[in-house]
């Protein structure tokens, strides 16, 4: 069994039309800090914990995976940081990259972008329509011994939650 867990970054900063900073630079706000906590806190209460965190570039996401491996016990050296999550990807490009792993990692997360991480949501289950909010986290379980046997439509949605779920 092979479980992937997609979250969309929290909630960032808006840059401003006179602003300095990139889309790239972009930092989280405090409530995003904030909404991090509770949806970890979440997560340990189902005894959830990843064997692996992988996480867009952008500040915003490296900001939201390092909140994550705080409150999971991971060793924030340990997250994979990849420019493809932040450029952009299809489903089929992400299933290619997790087979590196194989058998590997029976619980990965990914810290990404929205529209990708909702539409790879959409398109690893048979899902129409999910509303992926910032914090917005699920899981996806696969009937499978090796990322390499992940096909698209055939994964469960086990939970998804959202940081407004515990306010």
């Amino acid at each position: 069994m092979k479980t992937l867990i997609l979250v969309r970054h929290a909630k960032t900063e808006q840059l401003g039309y006179m602003s300095s900073k990139s889309d790239f630079e972009r930092s989280l706000k405090p409530r995003g800090y904030n909404d991090t906590k509770l949806v970890a806190k979440d997560m340990i209460s189902r005894k959830i914990r990843p064997n692996l965190l992988i996480s867009s570039k952008a500040m915003r996401a490296k900001q939201t995976a390092r909140l994550f491996a705080e409150q999971l016990d991971i060793d924030k050296q340990d997250i994979v940081l990849e420019q493809f999550l932040y450029d952009g990807y299809t489903t089929s490009e992400l299933l290619s990259y997790l087979e590196q792993f194989g058998a590997l990692h029976d619980n990965i997360m990914i810290v990404g972008h929205n529209p990708e991480i909702a539409m790879t949501a959409i398109s690893l289950t048979d899902s129409d329509y999910l509303h992926f909010p910032t914090t917005g986290t699920i899981a996806i379980s696969f009937n499978v011994d090796s990322w390499e046997d992940i096909n698209a439509r055939e994964g469960k949605i086990e939970w998804f939650v959202a940081p407004k779920m515990f306010k």
